[in-house]
């Protein structure tokens, strides 16, 4: 088992993957969800979510978050941020800029700009987390 250096851990980051966000809940375990996301070392993760979910309330009410992205081939890597975590509301065109640019990340251009096209017109939030705590592991 290794660690990642810094520029390991940023160039792992910037790979299309699919992040678990956990966050804290009073009565229950965490609430883990997965999450599309987008970082970049000067931000941190930004992610975009409905303003009115669970997560989006649980956020704003906690103040912070980890989230946790792998990988499941050989070697098997993974990081986790734990950190503060904001939850913005957007302007309907911060909405569309932000979800297009994620979505297009994950999907590419024609099917991210579809995507970002046909999705529901209700509030959205931009959640940064910033990270404070890092893990990172190499295995295998």
């Amino acid at each position: 088992m290794a660690e990642m250096t810094t520029s390991e851990r940023d160039d792992f980051l910037s790979e299309v993957r699919v992040g678990v966000l956990a966050i804290e809940r009073d009565d229950k375990g965490p609430l883990c969800a997965p999450v599309w996301y987008r970082y970049s070392p000067q931000v941190g993760f930004e992610i975009a979510m409905a303003y009115a979910s669970a997560k989006s309330i649980l956020l704003r009410r906690h103040g912070a978050a980890t989230i946790c992205i792998q990988d499941e081939q050989l070697p098997y890597r993974y990081v986790t941020a734990e950190g503060e975590a904001s939850v913005e509301l957007l302007t309907p065109e911060g909405r569309d800029d932000l979800l297009r640019d994620i979505a297009i990340r994950y999907l590419g251009e024609d099917l991210g700009n579809q995507y970002a096209d046909a999705f529901p017109g209700h509030e959205e939030a931009k959640v940064t987390i910033t990270p404070r705590r890092w893990r990172t592991d190499i295995l295998g």
